[in-house]
């Protein structure tokens, strides 16, 4: 059996952080404790989760999630009940309304693909036609907005249950009446966080330490035992984590790096070597940047999976910091991932860009932009693709491929992009579309974005799919019908841009920029 460890590590220069505000008050004396050495009132969640959820791996608002956190910092007993290794792992799966597998028959480029199983069509690949419906599924939630909430569950629960963890080393040393190192030592907390923490989680190290220059750094290496590992995988399994916090010259002003690494298994393998049960064993490492300024929180977070376990891509130096960025130029192989965001933390008004690319060896990320405004009433959103994250990790649009794996694409990349004006429901607590005009989405998945019909093309509009598979009736209700293009332009009211991306910032989007030392 393969022996897994998980590493944990966080480093802080003492000046003072605060909780979610500068007007808030700590509920106990341990939770002050985290106002000198942790980054109270800061978090990773989707902007546009506003549902309370019962666990961060259902997505949670940021209000939620930090408070969460601190309460774990604020008692032993509650950094028991709240860890849970399985926020380490979990899929990350696109909402239902973008990127579905699309089947098609006549296809006017090339020559079709084979039928899928037992179906009489074939498909589309899924991930690859962008906003495909304007509302996810039956709901009224805008599609925009269900995307960005289902592709950041991964990482708000990788940051959230790592600064969980950390936390929970400040709560048990005040349980255990341990007082915090001085500066320039250290002390161990191996023996007394493994007796707070389940039978299926073994802590080999458990180490705080403050520099001399008061730098706080956590150090944290477990072995996590899954009772129910999938077919193939080898437990337990290794977690690394770390994090460097710099404050600044107030309890609202402070910098930081977190990094984890974790032992995992990938089924299928994508990207690496299959095993025999067609998965393979990998490392998922990711990285934040923070930094916070008042109730402004601007970060990036990385993150990518390497094949096989043990494996390091943490190798980018972050000016001024000791930890490093995940590499877009290390070995990684499947799902590098980038988002970066501006935002006001009282009402997360600001600017967010997610950046995703399924393999190394795609030419192009795809990109979502969501800006919103003050006070929660609206926002835009904006999807497209970008260059490779290996050539650049600024995440600008740069166009829209309309046929990017079909019968015969060209690789095509035009001068538009999807667009979603996006509304907030106090009632239903989620951006919705105000009207038929609040969406520019639609095109033909051909290499022109059009079909005049004649041909006998046909595919999927409504998305009649059945846990990722058209259903068998996919194509009876769909006709040869002309499609032309509605999707954004280069051109803003009377003012025609030189590039979409031009276009989108002439629309009013502020793209977020990385934390700026």
């Amino acid at each position: 059996m393969k022996k897994t460890v998980i590493y944990l590590a966080i480093t802080a220069a003492i000046a003072g952080c605060n909780s979610d505000s500068d007007s808030d008050t700590s509920a106990s004396s341990t939770k002050d404790a985290l106002n000198g050495i942790f980054p109270t009132g800061m978090m990773v969640t989707s902007p546009t989760q506003r549902v309370s959820a019962s666990k961060l791996s259902d997505g949670a608002s940021f209000k939620e999630a930090s408070e969460a956190v601190e309460d774990a910092g604020e008692a032993a007993a509650t950094f028991s009940s709240r860890f849970d290794p399985a926020y380490f792992f979990g899929d990350v799966v696109d909402a239902e309304c973008f990127g579905p597998p699309v089947a098609y028959d006549n296809h006017p480029d090339g020559t079709d693909a084979a039928d899928l199983t037992d179906r009489s069509f074939p498909a589309l690949p899924s991930g690859d036609v962008g906003i495909w419906t304007a509302a996810n599924g039956t709901t009224t939630e805008a599609c925009a907005a269900a995307q960005l909430n289902s592709q950041m569950k991964g990482a708000a629960s990788r940051v959230f249950m790592s600064m969980v963890s950390f936390a929970g080393m400040v709560a048990t040393a005040s349980a255990n009446g341990i007082s915090l190192p001085t500066a320039g030592n250290s002390i161990s907390l191996t023996s007394e966080l493994d007796a707070r923490l389940p039978s299926s989680i073994s802590v080999t190290t458990a180490t705080l330490a403050k520099s001399a220059t008061g730098v706080w750094s956590y150090t944290l290496v477990l072995e996590y035992t899954d009772p129910t590992p999938p077919t193939g995988a080898t437990t337990p399994q290794t977690i690394s984590l770390s994090m460097e916090h710099h404050p600044g010259t107030s309890n609202s002003a402070y910098e930081g790096v977190i990094n984890y690494k974790m032992d995992d298994y990938f089924n299928p393998s994508g990207n690496c070597t299959a095993d025999t049960h067609g998965g393979s064993s990998t490392t998922n490492n990711g990285s934040l940047h923070y930094k916070r300024n008042g109730d402004d929180i601007n970060f990036q977070h990385r993150y990518a999976g390497l094949c096989g376990h043990d494996q390091d891509g943490l190798s980018e130096s972050i000016t001024g910091m000791t930890l490093k960025h995940v590499a877009p130029n290390s070995a990684w192989k499947n799902n590098f991932t980038i988002l970066t965001s501006d935002f006001d933390k009282s009402d997360m008004s600001g600017s967010y860009a997610y950046t995703w690319q399924a393999g190394d060896n795609d030419s192009a990320a795809r990109i979502l932009f969501v800006g919103l405004n003050s006070n929660n009433n609206n926002g835009e959103a904006y999807y497209g693709y970008g260059d490779q994250v290996q050539n650049s990790t600024s995440g600008d649009i740069l166009g829209f491929y309309c046929n990017w794996a079909g019968p015969g694409q060209t690789a095509t990349r035009h001068d538009y992009a999807q667009r979603q004006f996006l509304t907030y429901d106090a009632t239903d607590q989620r951006y919705e579309l105000s009207s038929a005009a609040s969406s520019n989405i639609t095109y033909a998945p051909t290499n022109s974005c059009t079909y005049a019909a004649g041909s006998g093309f046909v595919y999927d509009k409504d998305i009649d799919v059945t846990n990722g598979i058209p259903d068998t009736d996919a194509l009876t209700d769909e006709s040869d019908v002309s499609v032309s293009i509605d999707l954004m332009d280069k051109t803003v009211g009377t003012t025609t841009y030189s590039t979409i991306m031009e276009a989108i910032a002439g629309r009013g989007y502020n793209k977020p920029t990385y934390p700026a030392p």
